[in-house]
């Protein structure tokens, strides 16, 4: 063992072994678990941690003494935020950041009163909107008839189901002409500048940091280790892209060595509904979509969970896959 491992681990059996005042506050304690993790997950994760710490756990619980939450506590606050009618992932997120900060609050030797019950409150889930048939047909004719690359781009979400940053993320060399196929390798999101912005709500110091962006674009590996994946392309759509095909570096959708980001592809997208007189639909609901049309097909569940990149089948059928009236009507009328 190099004596640099033996530093760091015993740097890391102090950190453990480091004992937190009994008048230790929530928002204290959020302050220090985010130091300790801060370089353990992507930039992306914890730009997300720390902004839920900020918006939903520290003005409501922020000012409690780590001793005195106990589960009545606990309960009024779940409670109240489902009120707010977040979603139930945002609201699965603030359990789980909670729990994962009090648990480290005991590690360091502070306890709740007593033992807590985390839970997440039961939701109707909300339905996707997606395109209905003839709106569909519209889309899809403007986007194969238009010489853009864009409008290709968007194509290929439509026919792959892929999410909008890792649309923004493709670049050509992630292409494989003689398979057919492309490769996700990263994805694009636009997050809080942690060089800017202190851990929990400190803005950067006088000075340089302090004309720094609040929010950067990032790019960085796909959302889970099975976003990393292979999909194939239709024939046709090969054959479309082949024109627009750049260096490997460069993006699909911009043909540069810059990419273009979610946000500006969800402003071009509702443009582009616009001009099609199509109501607004959020970008997101080509992937839904995509994953309602291939089960319409009687095509494979778990290819499609591969293709989608999910860790599960039941994730894919659960959120993904949504059943239209006309398809409910078919399925009664050949039950006859």
């Amino acid at each position: 063992m190099t004596k640099k491992t033996e530093e760091t681990k015993k740097t890391k059996k102090q950190k453990q072994q480091q004992f937190l005042p009994a008048d230790c506050t929530l928002s204290q304690l959020c302050s220090l678990w985010a130091e300790d993790i801060r370089y353990q997950v992507k930039p992306s994760s914890y730009a997300l941690y720390i902004t839920l710490i900020e918006k939903h756990i520290l003005p409501y619980l922020g000012q409690y003494l780590v001793e005195e939450l106990d589960n009545e506590t606990l309960d009024d606050y779940i409670q109240e935020r489902k009120n707010q009618e977040l979603s139930w992932n945002t609201m699965r997120l603030i359990v789980f950041l909670l729990k994962g900060i009090l648990q480290a609050g005991q590690e360091k030797g502070i306890d709740p009163a007593e033992k807590l019950h985390y839970y997440i409150p039961k939701y109707k889930r909300s339905c996707m909107r997606v395109f209905d048939q003839q709106d569909s047909e519209r889309l899809l004719h403007y986007l194969e008839n238009s010489d853009e690359i864009f409008e290709t781009g968007l194509l290929i979400s439509i026919f792959t189901g892929i999410r909008v940053g890792e649309l923004c993320g493709l670049q050509w060399k992630d292409m494989n002409w003689g398979k057919g196929t492309f490769q996700i390798n990263r994805t694009v999101s636009r997050i809080r500048n942690p060089e800017a912005n202190g851990a929990l709500g400190e803005r950067g110091n006088a000075g340089a940091k302090a004309d720094l962006s609040r929010t950067i674009v990032y790019i960085g590996t796909p959302k889970t280790g099975t976003s990393i994946r292979e999909i194939p392309l239709p024939d046709f759509l090969i054959l479309k892209l082949l024109p627009y095909k750049r260096g490997g570096e460069c993006y699909v959708l911009t043909g540069t060595a810059k990419c273009m980001e979610p946000r500006g592809v969800q402003r071009r997208f509702k443009s582009l509904l616009r001009r099609c007189n199509i109501p607004d639909i959020n970008i997101h609901s080509l992937r839904h979509a995509f994953a309602s049309r291939w089960i319409e097909n009687g095509f494979d569940s778990k290819a499609l969970s591969e293709i989608l990149g999910h860790s599960s089948i039941k994730i894919t059928m659960d959120v993904y896959v949504h059943s239209n009236m006309e398809q409910k009507k078919s399925y009664m009328n050949r039950m006859i």
